[in-house]
């Protein structure tokens, strides 16, 4: 029995998993592929790091980036640099300010969306970027026509324009505004939604506001599932199996 307690005492901090640790899936600065024009139509950003792309789309998009937020989280460290930014997000319909993100979420679970942004505030309106949508999708992207810019470039779209509602309306943080040049972090927690998924396509748009608008530091963070516990019981309990009948 003694040497039953002994073994167990040192094999149990090697059966019973630890807590899930946050992982980083993909992580965008956006301090550098800004060499397009302003008002293009779309603007691609591979991830700084990991293996994911994010498609900036219509209404005005600052093609040259603008002032960026210093960032250090999930252990990441990143000088203020440059932002994605559109220079007008007020345009109605099929013009409005979008952001479509492709990855993978393979072995992963608990799937979180972290963003930083900056909206321009009118006084005398006395608004700014109030909310947002986003929608989501299993299926790879799309080309479609962009005619609300120029009827000949071609933007991405969900595949045959169908997709699933997460957020409508979503209100941001008060205070995202200009005045002071301060970003706010946005948070969006997807559950167990996009666990374990080969493919995710989700689109952020109709940012209610006016005028300008900044993001930085886009990250996706998610959990890589620790072994099944009762796996690692049953295997224990196999060596012990073992051990006993060895003595």
């Amino acid at each position: 029995m003694r040497y039953l307690l002994l073994l167990t005492a040192t094999l149990l901090p090697y059966t019973i998993p630890s807590l899930n640790s946050q992982s980083i899936v993909a992580y965008w600065n956006f301090n550098s592929g800004f060499d397009f024009e302003n008002d293009s139509p779309q603007i691609v950003h591979a991830s700084t790091s990991g293996n994911a792309t994010l498609y900036q789309q219509r209404a005005d998009t600052d093609g040259n980036g603008k002032g960026g937020n210093a960032f250090a989280q999930f252990g990441i460290t990143s000088e203020a640099g440059k932002a994605m930014a559109w220079d007008d997000v007020s345009k109605s319909g099929d013009n409005d300010a979008e952001i479509f993100i492709t990855f993978s979420s393979s072995g992963f679970t608990n799937v979180k969306l972290h963003f930083d942004i900056l909206g321009n505030y009118d006084v005398d309106a006395e608004d700014g970027i109030l909310s947002f949508d986003l929608k989501y999708d299993f299926n790879p992207l799309e080309d479609t026509t962009n005619s609300a810019v120029s009827g000949t470039d071609t933007i991405k779209d969900f595949a045959s324009g169908s997709s699933s509602d997460f957020l409508s309306n979503e209100a941001l943080p008060v205070g995202i505004n200009a005045l002071d040049a301060s970003f706010s972090q946005v948070t969006v927690d997807f559950g167990a939604l996009f666990d374990d998924q080969d493919f995710v396509a989700i689109r952020l748009d109709d940012f209610k506001g006016n005028k300008e608008m900044a993001i930085d530091n886009l990250v996706i963070t998610a959990v890589i599932p620790e072994p099944n516990i009762y796996a690692s019981m049953l295997a224990s309990f196999a060596l012990l199996l073992v051990f006993f009948r060895r003595k």
